[in-house]
């Protein structure tokens, strides 16, 4: 190979100034590169620790940042004419390891091949130079041994021979990196690819079961549900017959049976109270919460059994169980009502249509057609049948329960064994509730509201329905404010607001429609008008209620 100093001095002078120029290009390129990319990786790396459950979406992005990021500046180049041999850049000997004043040559570069890439990269430069494409680069890699440390370092190389032409001859250049920290940190990345990939796999597959054991515990809970739901109606059933039977009897038996009437009825409750300990417990097991259907939330004056309620109320019966049927004929029959009866809840729909009632007294478990389906079609009839009062009677304590019938449509629900006074006072609360258009959307639980005064000693109890009104007046403003203003935080305040006041005296129409208005939110059909129309109802409703179910009994 013929040494630079031997060319013409233009000549040489051209060689230098073009290496030095691609030299000094590659280098500034080089360590732009570095720095943009390393400032990158270490971004990259930040949110790879952070954001861990994307990783495996991004790893190929990231890897690709990692990747270019590592280029370095331990590079050289090599410049070849045919019959001139080759000259190689001073970066060349630091590549190879040599000595400061040690010049690198193209046969010092083969000379640091490894042996197990020599052969190798022999066959394919010798593939290269023979049929290699003009105008076209190539790219090599192969190891070499340094030689002051001994070390292996990894090369990549990108060669391309170009035609002679306007007086220049074929010539060939080449440039060349180290790639060891690359490659390195390539392994690493992909290591950790392959951990995402393990994580993201395991975590599916626990979810998988997760879902499953989720499946099976619904199931068997769904299982047990429906037995409680059965058992309640099988044994409570009965026990209504049997309790309502004692009530009739007791105004009607002689003297004489008195001590007897009053050992069945004793006797009966025990049965009825102990049964509904094994249900509740059973239904408090799943963590269910029970809620005290059957009697009144605070002790109240007995009604006078021979007083009819106002205006001789038409009352339908829907109950399958002919026993409980003929009870509650002439539990209502005493009550001053006009009785009528059916035996399903399809029966009730259509009786409900065809004649109209004032009220409706609605069995939860029925052939053909359920209680609360009935309630559900019943409401979907339109005009003023669909607005009728409708009290379920049910075998369960279950609050859950008693929250879907509401929902469902009805009006107040009680459950078996249903006493008289407990009926009345249902009956005479369904008419009040049921009196004009303006108190139709007004939905209350009437036992939380009953409940919501008795409770109190009774100075507090007005005190307490005015601090209701106004505190509905108020944080129901609030919400609106809040929605004018499109502030969700403050609509969640006043909403968590209102929800506990209207909870606390059983104004679940409030909830409901605030609820559902906040479903809809932010979509275009949301509006608030079922919302105002349910608060304005429903403090309508307050001043009645209070007279009927707090004052009154």
């Amino acid at each position: 190979m013929s040494n630079l100093d031997d060319l013409p001095p233009e000549q040489r002078a051209e060689i230098l100034a073009s290496r030095l120029d691609r030299s000094e290009r590659a280098l500034r390129a080089a360590e732009t590169a570095l720095e943009q990319r390393m400032k990158e990786l270490f971004k990259a790396n930040e949110e790879l620790s952070l954001r861990e459950s994307e990783l495996a979406q991004k790893l190929e992005v990231e890897s690709s940042l990692l990747l270019g990021a590592l280029s370095t500046t331990q590079m050289a180049t090599a410049y070849g004419e045919r019959d001139r041999g080759f000259t190689v850049s001073e970066g060349a000997a630091r590549l190879l390891g040599l000595t400061e004043n040690e010049e690198a040559t193209l046969e010092k570069l083969v000379g640091a091949l490894h042996p197990l890439d020599r052969d190798r990269i022999m066959r394919e430069g010798l593939v290269f130079f023979r049929d290699g494409e003009p105008g076209k680069a190539h790219h090599y890699e192969h190891r070499i041994q340094r030689k002051d440390t001994g070390e292996t370092r990894w090369l990549s190389w990108t060669i391309r021979r170009e035609s002679g032409g306007g007086g220049r001859p074929s010539h060939l250049f080449a440039t060349v990196r180290d790639i060891t920290e690359e490659r390195a940190n390539e392994r690493q990345v992909r290591a950790l690819q392959l951990r995402a990939e393990r994580r993201v796999a395991e975590l599916a597959r626990l979810q998988l079961q997760l879902s499953e054991a989720k499946r099976r515990v619904d199931k068997a809970l769904e299982g047990r549900n429906r037995f409680i739901s059965e058992m309640a109606h099988a044994v409570r059933t009965p026990l209504a017959a049997l309790s309502g039977a004692l009530e009739l009897l007791r105004f009607k038996a002689p003297s004489e049976l008195s001590d007897d009437l009053s050992v069945a009825r004793e006797a009966s409750e025990q049965l009825g109270e102990f049964a509904s300990k094994l249900i509740e417990e059973a239904a408090l097991e799943e963590g269910a919460q029970v809620a005290d259907l059957a009697a009144p939330a605070a002790p109240a004056a007995q009604s006078d059994a021979n007083m009819p309620l106002p205006q001789n109320p038409k009352v339908l019966i829907a109950e399958d169980t002919e026993s409980n049927r003929y009870v509650a004929e002439r539990l209502l029959a005493e009550l001053g009502c006009e009785v009528t009866s059916v035996d399903n809840g399809a029966a009730a729909v259509e009786a409900v249509r065809r004649d109209g009632f004032d009220v409706v007294l609605m069995d939860v478990m029925m052939p053909i057609m359920n209680g609360e389906q009935a309630t559900q079609a019943i409401r979907a009839l339109g005009g003023p049948a669909s607005r009728t009062p409708i009290i379920g009677v049910t075998a369960h304590s279950l609050q859950s329960e008693r929250e879907r019938l509401l929902s469902s449509g009805m009006t107040a629900c009680l459950s078996k064994p249903v006493r008289k006074d407990t009926l009345e006072t249902a009956i005479r609360t369904a008419l009040i509730s049921g009196r004009g258009t303006a108190q139709d959307t007004a939905r209350f639980d009437h036992d939380l509201f009953r409940r919501a005064f008795t409770d109190l000693p009774e100075s507090y109890r007005e005190r307490m329905r005015d601090a209701a009104k106004k505190d509905i007046t108020k944080y129901a403003a609030d919400v609106l404010s809040a929605v004018e203003r499109d502030d969700d935080d403050a609509l969640s305040n006043a909403a968590h607001s209102l929800t506990g006041v209207a909870l606390n005296i059983g104004a679940i129409g409030i909830v409901e429609e605030l609820a559902a208005y906040r479903e809809k939110r932010p979509a275009p059909d949301a509006s608030t008008g079922e919302f105002r129309s349910a608060v304005a109802s429903c403090l309508l409703a307050v001043d009645d209620l209070y007279f009927a179910l707090v004052e009154q009994p």
